[in-house]
């Protein structure tokens, strides 16, 4: 990878490593940062099953199977940058948080859909 390393996994919450990752999303994801000429700081990358539960969740989503991160994004210039970079690189999930932009491309879920958290 170019633009990310293993501490940043780390640092997400929860903490994972990048071998959860799926690997075909790591390189896309290495290409929307480079595409949106900025740095990505993941607030939360791989999720466990178990994880997803506890929080009340269903356990399907992207995140359990290493195709989704949540970005942290302070600005909407920042916003745009990711959403757009995502939108280039053919990413057709996209979840608009306060603070963060979600993106995913796991094709067993809903296909060309953009949601907010709000």
């Amino acid at each position: 990878m170019r633009y990310f390393a293993e501490k940043e996994f780390n640092n997400c919450n929860p903490a994972c490593s990048m071998s959860d990752m799926d690997h075909d999303f790591l390189i896309l994801l290495d290409k929307i940062r480079e595409d949106a000429g900025i740095p990505l700081i993941l607030n939360c990358a791989y999720r466990s099953v178990e994880h997803d539960k506890k929080k009340g969740r269903s356990g399907k989503s992207a995140h359990t199977k290493g195709k989704a991160v949540d970005i942290r994004c302070s600005t909407s210039a920042t916003t745009y940058k990711i959403v757009n970079a995502a939108l280039q690189n053919n990413i057709k999930r996209i979840g608009i948080g306060n603070g963060y932009v979600h993106i995913d491309n796991d094709d067993s879920l809903p296909q060309e859909v953009i949601w907010n958290y709000y």
